[in-house]
């Protein structure tokens, strides 16, 4: 069965924005293991990225990156509660929403 003109405009707009929801997730966490890696004095927040991402493909969501980085803070001693790292996960991804937005105008420029 072939798709008509606006079902594939349809599935077209769906891919681009799960590919969108995507990138948004990866900059949130690259964002997230900036902020954690200074409060844990990490001196290499890129290496941190890599070690959030890696517990990120542990399963479906944020609760295994929400775990790891909350391990970490309170192996350090720093006082965070869960809903606290959820409230800094939550307002980063929309940093990094609007970041994303905006380098996408400056390149159709």
């Amino acid at each position: 069965m072939e798709l008509t003109e606006p079902e594939k405009a349809l599935e077209e707009k769906y891919i681009l924005d799960f590919e969108r929801s995507l990138r948004v997730r990866e900059r949130r966490d690259r964002l997230l293991a900036g902020w954690a890696a200074h409060a844990l004095d990490k001196g290499d927040a890129t290496a941190y990225a890599g070690e959030i991402a890696e517990a990120g493909r542990a399963e479906a969501g944020d609760d295994d990156i929400l775990r790891k980085v909350l391990r970490d803070l309170e192996s350090a001693g720093i006082a965070v509660t869960r809903e606290e790292l959820q409230e800094k996960m939550r307002a980063l991804l929309f940093v990094a929403a609007e970041q994303l937005d905006a380098e996408s105008k400056t390149e159709r420029r």
